[in-house]
């Protein structure tokens, strides 16, 4: 048990020692040195910007990872729902991404488990708020600009709204 515990032990204190020697990017930071050079040193025959400022512009890889997440379930749901919606696909061809699902509520009413229209309930929209990349000509050079989205992705069934007037 004792040998087993040493190599563990020594282990654990050469990645003390290695945590506490280096910055989160991997480079041994100096004493003294301050945070808005680190860039200089870390990352040197990069280009270094005048100001600190946020770039206006960025090189942006789309590709999308984990697109084999099952719809199938979601579409289920769908149906079974108290408050039933159908999509429809909403295609751009100037934004990233260029078709996007949007839901519609099948009714202005909820259904009861019978299927029966339920006058008692309103069926309303669930909206999300999403960023795309909208695609823009600006002479020869194509860029992209990120714009939000609102979206529906589901209905759900609410009591009515009642004014007393």
């Amino acid at each position: 048990c004792t040998t087993l515990l040493q190599p563990r032990s020594l282990l654990l204190m050469l990645l003390a020692l290695l945590s506490a020697s280096t910055s989160p990017l991997g480079k041994v930071v100096k004493p003294g040195l301050k945070p808005e050079s680190l860039s200089k040193q870390v990352y040197p025959g990069c280009q270094t910007q005048k100001d600190s400022k946020f770039p206006q512009t960025v090189r942006v890889n789309v590709s999308i990872i984990n697109t084999n997440q099952d719809t199938k379930a979601s579409l289920d749901v769908s149906s079974r729902s108290l408050s039933p919606w159908d999509y429809r696909i909403d295609e751009d061809p100037n934004r990233f991404p260029q078709a996007i699902a949007d839901a519609k509520c099948r009714h202005s009413r909820c259904v009861n488990p019978d299927g029966q229209l339920d006058h008692g309930l309103n069926s309303v929209p669930v909206t999300q708020e999403i960023l795309v990349l909208r695609r823009e000509q600006k002479g020869c050079q194509q860029s992209y600009r990120l714009e939000k989205k609102l979206i529906t992705v589901g209905c759900t069934c609410v009591t009515p709204l009642i004014r007393h007037q």
